[in-house]
Protein backbone atom coordinates (compact mmCIF):
# COMPACT_ATOMS: atom_id res chain seq x y z
CA UNK A 1 0.00 0.00 0.00
CA UNK A 2 2.95 2.80 0.72
CA UNK A 3 4.74 1.78 -2.53
CA UNK A 4 1.75 2.39 -4.44
CA UNK A 5 1.09 5.92 -2.50
CA UNK A 6 4.27 6.53 -3.26
CA UNK A 7 4.40 5.29 -7.00
CA UNK A 8 1.66 8.04 -7.60
CA UNK A 9 3.64 10.89 -5.81
CA UNK A 10 6.33 10.92 -8.27
CA UNK A 11 3.72 12.49 -11.04
CA UNK A 12 1.56 14.27 -8.50
CA UNK A 13 5.24 16.33 -7.44
CA UNK A 14 6.20 16.87 -11.31
CA UNK A 15 2.76 18.50 -11.82
CA UNK A 16 2.79 20.71 -8.65
CA UNK A 17 6.30 21.77 -9.49
CA UNK A 18 5.62 22.50 -13.22
CA UNK A 19 2.43 24.89 -11.87
CA UNK A 20 4.17 26.62 -9.18
CA UNK A 21 6.98 27.30 -11.36
CA UNK A 22 4.55 28.96 -13.93
CA UNK A 23 3.30 30.92 -11.35
CA UNK A 24 6.94 32.51 -10.22
CA UNK A 25 7.75 33.41 -13.53
CA UNK A 26 4.57 34.47 -14.84
CA UNK A 27 2.29 34.92 -12.34
CA UNK A 28 1.24 38.51 -11.04
CA UNK A 29 2.65 38.00 -7.61
CA UNK A 30 3.67 40.24 -5.12
CA UNK A 31 6.93 40.25 -2.87
CA UNK A 32 4.94 38.81 -0.20
CA UNK A 33 3.34 36.11 -2.24
CA UNK A 34 6.66 35.11 -3.84
CA UNK A 35 8.36 34.57 -0.83
CA UNK A 36 5.34 32.26 1.01
CA UNK A 37 5.25 30.34 -2.41
CA UNK A 38 9.55 30.03 -2.05
CA UNK A 39 8.35 28.49 1.69
CA UNK A 40 6.37 25.41 0.31
CA UNK A 41 9.06 24.17 -1.97
CA UNK A 42 10.42 22.10 1.16
CA UNK A 43 7.19 19.87 1.26
CA UNK A 44 7.48 19.31 -2.86
CA UNK A 45 11.50 18.11 -1.45
CA UNK A 46 10.69 16.07 1.78
CA UNK A 47 8.07 14.58 -0.35
CA UNK A 48 10.68 13.52 -3.50
CA UNK A 49 13.19 12.09 -0.48
CA UNK A 50 9.94 9.73 0.45
CA UNK A 51 9.86 8.70 -3.43
CA UNK A 52 13.47 8.03 -3.01
CA UNK A 53 12.92 4.98 -0.94
CA UNK A 54 11.80 3.57 -4.23
CA UNK A 55 14.11 4.77 -6.96
CA UNK A 56 17.16 6.60 -5.63
CA UNK A 57 16.90 8.44 -8.57
CA UNK A 58 14.78 10.83 -6.80
CA UNK A 59 17.48 12.19 -4.83
CA UNK A 60 18.52 14.34 -7.69
CA UNK A 61 15.16 16.30 -7.64
CA UNK A 62 15.71 16.77 -3.92
CA UNK A 63 18.85 17.86 -3.75
CA UNK A 64 18.27 20.62 -6.86
CA UNK A 65 15.13 21.99 -4.98
CA UNK A 66 17.29 22.26 -1.89
CA UNK A 67 19.77 23.93 -3.06
CA UNK A 68 17.42 26.61 -5.00
CA UNK A 69 15.38 27.27 -1.38
CA UNK A 70 18.81 27.78 -0.15
CA UNK A 71 19.27 30.53 -2.35
CA UNK A 72 16.17 32.41 -2.46
CA UNK A 73 14.05 34.49 0.20
CA UNK A 74 11.31 33.42 2.31
CA UNK A 75 10.12 36.49 3.45
CA UNK A 76 9.25 39.54 0.98
CA UNK A 77 10.98 39.05 -2.13
CA UNK A 78 11.41 40.54 -5.64
CA UNK A 79 13.99 38.49 -6.08
CA UNK A 80 13.42 35.42 -8.39
CA UNK A 81 16.72 33.10 -7.46
CA UNK A 82 18.55 31.00 -9.35
CA UNK A 83 15.55 29.88 -11.85
CA UNK A 84 17.77 27.49 -14.01
CA UNK A 85 18.35 25.61 -10.76
CA UNK A 86 14.60 25.09 -10.50
CA UNK A 87 14.66 24.13 -14.17
CA UNK A 88 16.85 21.59 -13.65
CA UNK A 89 14.64 20.44 -10.93
CA UNK A 90 11.60 20.43 -13.40
CA UNK A 91 13.92 17.99 -15.75
CA UNK A 92 14.97 15.85 -13.35
CA UNK A 93 11.31 14.93 -12.46
CA UNK A 94 10.18 15.19 -15.61
CA UNK A 95 12.92 12.57 -16.83
CA UNK A 96 11.60 10.34 -13.61
CA UNK A 97 8.22 10.53 -14.29
CA UNK A 98 9.28 9.35 -18.11
CA UNK A 99 11.33 6.50 -16.91
CA UNK A 100 8.02 5.66 -14.65
CA UNK A 101 5.82 5.80 -18.06
CA UNK A 102 8.09 3.77 -20.12
CA UNK A 103 8.24 1.18 -17.02
CA UNK A 104 4.49 0.36 -17.53
CA UNK A 105 3.33 -2.99 -18.97
CA UNK A 106 0.57 -1.03 -21.34
CA UNK A 107 -0.34 1.87 -22.78
CA UNK A 108 -3.46 1.93 -20.17
CA UNK A 109 -0.66 1.95 -17.60
CA UNK A 110 1.42 4.48 -19.30
CA UNK A 111 -1.57 6.37 -19.42
CA UNK A 112 -2.60 6.11 -15.79
CA UNK A 113 0.88 7.71 -14.91
CA UNK A 114 0.53 10.63 -17.47
CA UNK A 115 -2.77 11.28 -16.22
CA UNK A 116 -1.68 11.55 -12.97
CA UNK A 117 0.41 14.58 -13.49
CA UNK A 118 -2.63 16.93 -13.78
CA UNK A 119 -5.00 15.14 -11.56
CA UNK A 120 -3.30 14.88 -8.88
CA UNK A 121 -0.24 17.88 -9.66
CA UNK A 122 -3.04 20.61 -9.63
CA UNK A 123 -4.95 19.42 -6.41
CA UNK A 124 -1.46 19.56 -4.46
CA UNK A 125 -0.48 22.29 -6.26
CA UNK A 126 -3.85 24.34 -5.19
CA UNK A 127 -3.20 23.24 -1.56
CA UNK A 128 0.36 24.27 -1.93
CA UNK A 129 -0.78 27.82 -3.21
CA UNK A 130 -3.91 28.21 -0.62
CA UNK A 131 -1.32 27.32 2.14
CA UNK A 132 0.57 30.45 0.52
CA UNK A 133 -2.14 32.42 0.88
CA UNK A 134 -2.15 33.73 -3.00
CA UNK A 135 -4.10 36.01 -4.50
CA UNK A 136 -4.47 34.54 -7.29
CA UNK A 137 -8.00 34.11 -7.64
CA UNK A 138 -8.40 32.65 -10.88
CA UNK A 139 -6.45 29.66 -9.77
CA UNK A 140 -9.22 28.75 -7.47
CA UNK A 141 -11.20 28.02 -10.94
CA UNK A 142 -8.97 27.16 -13.33
CA UNK A 143 -7.24 24.48 -11.20
CA UNK A 144 -10.33 22.24 -10.34
CA UNK A 145 -11.64 22.99 -13.76
CA UNK A 146 -8.67 21.01 -15.02
CA UNK A 147 -9.16 18.40 -12.07
CA UNK A 148 -12.26 17.50 -13.46
CA UNK A 149 -10.93 17.12 -17.24
CA UNK A 150 -8.47 14.83 -15.82
CA UNK A 151 -10.66 12.50 -13.75
CA UNK A 152 -12.82 12.28 -16.87
CA UNK A 153 -9.50 11.15 -18.82
CA UNK A 154 -8.99 9.04 -15.70
CA UNK A 155 -12.27 7.29 -16.15
CA UNK A 156 -11.57 6.48 -20.03
CA UNK A 157 -8.27 5.23 -19.42
CA UNK A 158 -9.75 3.01 -16.58
CA UNK A 159 -11.88 1.80 -19.21
CA UNK A 160 -9.74 1.23 -21.70
CA UNK A 161 -7.48 -1.16 -19.35
CA UNK A 162 -10.60 -3.10 -18.50
CA UNK A 163 -11.42 -3.92 -21.99
CA UNK A 164 -8.01 -5.60 -22.87
CA UNK A 165 -8.58 -7.82 -19.62
CA UNK A 166 -10.82 -11.14 -19.51
CA UNK A 167 -13.63 -11.32 -18.01
CA UNK A 168 -12.85 -13.72 -15.15
CA UNK A 169 -9.97 -11.02 -14.11
CA UNK A 170 -12.16 -8.37 -14.71
CA UNK A 171 -14.71 -9.25 -11.93
CA UNK A 172 -12.68 -10.22 -9.28
CA UNK A 173 -11.02 -6.76 -9.57
CA UNK A 174 -14.58 -4.95 -9.88
CA UNK A 175 -14.69 -4.36 -6.53
CA UNK A 176 -11.92 -2.09 -5.71
CA UNK A 177 -12.51 -0.40 -9.01
CA UNK A 178 -15.84 0.79 -8.03
CA UNK A 179 -14.66 2.05 -4.69
CA UNK A 180 -11.51 3.99 -6.50
CA UNK A 181 -14.55 5.39 -9.07
CA UNK A 182 -16.75 6.40 -6.31
CA UNK A 183 -13.64 8.00 -4.25
CA UNK A 184 -12.21 9.69 -7.20
CA UNK A 185 -16.10 11.45 -7.65
CA UNK A 186 -16.29 12.43 -4.28
CA UNK A 187 -12.39 14.22 -4.26
CA UNK A 188 -13.56 16.43 -7.19
CA UNK A 189 -16.45 17.15 -5.50
CA UNK A 190 -15.04 17.79 -2.13
CA UNK A 191 -11.95 19.99 -4.62
CA UNK A 192 -14.73 22.00 -6.49
CA UNK A 193 -17.12 22.51 -3.07
CA UNK A 194 -16.33 26.11 -2.88
CA UNK A 195 -17.79 27.30 -6.65
CA UNK A 196 -20.66 24.81 -5.95
CA UNK A 197 -21.47 26.34 -2.69
CA UNK A 198 -19.62 29.87 -3.46
CA UNK A 199 -17.51 29.55 -0.38
CA UNK A 200 -14.29 30.52 0.43
CA UNK A 201 -11.67 28.54 -0.35
CA UNK A 202 -10.00 26.36 3.10
CA UNK A 203 -6.80 24.17 3.18
CA UNK A 204 -8.79 21.57 5.33
CA UNK A 205 -11.30 21.30 2.22
CA UNK A 206 -7.90 20.42 0.14
CA UNK A 207 -6.15 18.60 2.04
CA UNK A 208 -9.52 16.34 2.66
CA UNK A 209 -10.03 16.40 -1.12
CA UNK A 210 -6.06 15.40 -1.80
CA UNK A 211 -6.31 12.55 0.58
CA UNK A 212 -9.16 11.32 -0.68
CA UNK A 213 -8.02 11.74 -4.77
CA UNK A 214 -4.54 9.77 -3.62
CA UNK A 215 -6.57 6.84 -1.89
CA UNK A 216 -8.75 6.58 -4.98
CA UNK A 217 -5.60 6.30 -7.42
CA UNK A 218 -4.13 4.03 -5.04
CA UNK A 219 -7.07 1.90 -5.00
CA UNK A 220 -7.02 1.31 -9.28
CA UNK A 221 -3.29 0.85 -9.32
CA UNK A 222 -4.08 -2.72 -8.76
CA UNK A 223 -5.90 -2.61 -12.13
CA UNK A 224 -3.59 -1.58 -14.16
CA UNK A 225 -0.80 -4.44 -13.02
CA UNK A 226 -3.13 -7.38 -14.13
Amino acid sequence: MVQQLLAVCAPMLLGAQLILTLILIKGDICPGQRGRIHKVLPTIAVLWLAVASLKIEAMMVVFAIAYFYSKVQTKKTRDQGPMWVLYLANGLALSYVAILVGEQTSLAASLNVVVQIPLLGALFAHLLLTIARTRLQAFHRILPVAGVVSAMLMALVILLKAMSIDEQTLMSAIQPLLVGFALMILGIVVWCWHMLASREINKAQLGFGLAVMLLALTSNQGLFVL
